[in-house]
């Protein structure tokens, strides 16, 4: 979720894990960020027993928290120790699935599935955190994510970017792994209200203008090219980094087991999450239009582990 009024950046993540344990687990977090580049956080744990699934429907109760759908709207709650948030999300476009949301990496068997139900919504709410409550309107999106992967194909880069104007939003993700390289898993879709417009998976993507950020030691692009498409239907243009307000070394939160296996491939893998603005000619049909504006984006890179 962001909020371009007061400057949050407010993501909620609920995790249903197994990661070789008989009996599972369940992870949700929250995290704020603001302008003063200051990121505050709450995370739960909760056992099996903790966690229900609607038999119909869709609804996760989660411990206090709880998502569910009721009606064409999605209901978020996070009731924390240290941070409670209450969101309501109203879907302006259609759910979004590259291909058949499914990427299979043929030498292993190993799959991760990928959805966007929500690419873009109106989210309303209220938050409480850093000891004051605040009522927010903004704009956001939601993925449901599962796969099967082996802790070795740990995917420690990503470039994630959310942006939106009144008419039209543009998202854009891509992952990769050590083992992977150069290979990207990638999509890209542009939609406006009810309706997506276009869609790749075959794009080109580049970085430029590696910058290093305060108190963290892998650098940062500050700008980004992207060409999807043909000269008849396709996306081409620039995003460039407008504030850094958000840097986490992503492992230092994982727990034990994971972060051990982890660390054998890598040293450390940072997120920096920020602010930034775009502008894309974007064609259809052999007509062209401009959308540009401002949307917030997500830099992930790792430093290799040093052999002994």
């Amino acid at each position: 979720m962001q909020f371009a009024d007061s400057g949050l950046i407010v993501i909620v993540n609920f995790q249903l894990h197994n990661l070789g344990i008989s009996n599972g687990y369940c992870d949700a977090f929250i995290t704020v960020s603001d302008p003063s580049a200051h990121m505050y956080g709450d995370h739960s744990s909760m056992e099996p027993n903790e966690v229900k699934i609607d038999p119909s429907g869709f609804g996760l109760t989660a411990g206090p928290h709880r998502l569910e759908l009721v009606g064409n709207q999605y209901h978020v709650k996070y009731a924390g120790k240290d941070i409670q948030g209450d969101f309501i999300f109203k879907p302006k476009t259609g759910s979004f699935q590259q291909g058949d949301g499914k990427l299979v990496y043929k030498s292993s068997g190993d799959w991760v599935r990928y959805n966007f139900p929500i690419p873009w919504a109106e989210v309303s709410g209220t938050l409480t955190y850093n000891g004051k409550t605040v009522k927010l309107c903004g704009v956001g999106s939601m993925n449901h994510d599962r796969q099967v992967l082996s802790p070795t194909r740990y995917m420690s880069d990503w470039r994630a970017f959310w942006m939106y104007t009144p008419d039209a939003t543009i998202a854009i993700v891509r992952s990769s792994s050590l083992d992977m390289h150069p290979i990207w898993s990638q999509r890209l879709m542009v939609a406006e209200p009810d309706k997506i417009l276009f869609s790749s998976h075959d794009y080109t993507f580049k970085d430029f203008d590696l910058k290093p950020v305060p108190g963290g030691p892998v650098p940062c692009a500050m700008r980004y090219l992207v060409d999807a498409g043909d000269a008849q239907n396709g996306l081409k243009g620039e995003i460039r980094v407008t504030r850094i307000q958000e840097k986490q070394d992503i492992l230092a939160g994982y727990p034990v087991l994971f972060r051990k296996i982890a660390t054998l491939l890598v040293s450390e893998t940072w997120s920096y999450r920020f602010w930034c603005d775009f502008n894309f000619e974007f064609r259809t049909d052999g007509k062209m239009r401009t959308i540009s504006g401002s949307g917030t984006g997500n830099y992930v890179s790792s430093l290799k582990a040093q052999k002994q």
